[in-house]
């Protein structure tokens, strides 16, 4: 019995560490909890299958239990969540394009990173329902860029609705690159708003190639509206903070899957 409490408190004190710090190395917990590599290696492994963390290369991540979303925030303030993560992503991702390639972009704080790194690509066509990623991409000089119309959503800087997908159903493109609020890995993608939702499934069907970036804390947690199955993706990017048994799961779906190092 005093083993099992020893290993009990053990554990609580490395999901305690997790919660103040957000993530640790292996060596760094052993260290907080004066124990060796190879059990807190353990500890981690039990702990991520009671969904309590998030293992990664090396170390663990705090798991975020997140309600359904239905309602969205602000694109400032999640430009700056999980920023780095973001970046990483989006920088990977800007290598899948090539130039004098067509491509649609979905409004999304990932997406309007990634097109960032899109300044020094040549002559792409980049058809977008976001003004911010339009303008973004004005940097580039020989980007020629088409914006869809439609409603504009004010917090999440993007445009939907019914004029929004007669206009993207004129265009076919090499690829699309899009984001989600949420994702099961074991079920599929999640959108807050219904008439995004409907913007990301025409995005896919008008496209050679679909092209998921999402963050590792957006999984394991749903929005109001099921969007797409990850057997309709072709590539998903995302970073090191996600399990082990969610990648594995989206590789089981037919999707090529690029983990970035955070």
């Amino acid at each position: 019995m005093a083993q099992r409490d020893t290993i009990k408190a053990r554990r609580k004190k490395i999901l305690a560490y997790l919660e103040e710090h957000g993530r640790a190395d292996v060596s760094e917990l052993a260290r907080f909890v004066g124990s060796t590599d190879a059990t807190v290696r353990r500890d981690l492994f039990y702990l991520e299958n009671k969904k309590q963390l998030i293992r990664t290369h090396g170390g663990a991540v705090k798991h975020e239990q997140t309600k359904p979303i239905w309602q969205t925030s602000p694109i400032a303030g999640r430009l700056e969540k999980n920023k780095e993560r973001k970046m990483s992503i989006g920088e990977f991702a800007a290598t899948l394009i090539k130039d004098n390639e067509s491509i649609m972009v979905d409004g999304g704080s990932t997406t309007q990173i990634f097109s960032s790194f899109l300044k020094n690509h040549h002559n792409l066509l980049v058809v977008t329902n976001s003004p911010g990623i339009a303008e973004i991409l004005l940097n580039n000089e020989t980007a020629r860029i088409i914006q869809i119309g439609g409603e504009l959503i004010r917090d999440t800087y993007q445009v939907a609705g019914t004029d929004a997908e007669k206009h993207l159903g004129h265009y076919y493109v090499d690829k699309c690159i899009i984001s989600v609020s949420g994702a099961d890995p074991q079920y599929g993608c999640y959108s807050a708003i219904p008439t995004e939702a409907s913007i990301k499934r025409m995005m896919i069907e008008h496209s050679r190639e679909s092209i998921l970036l999402i963050d590792s804390s957006k999984f394991e947690r749903k929005a109001l509206c099921f969007t797409f199955p990850f057997s309709e993706l072709d590539i998903v990017v995302t970073d090191s903070g996600i399990s082990k048994h969610d990648a594995e799961l989206i590789i089981q779906q037919g999707a090529t899957l690029h983990i970035v190092d955070v």
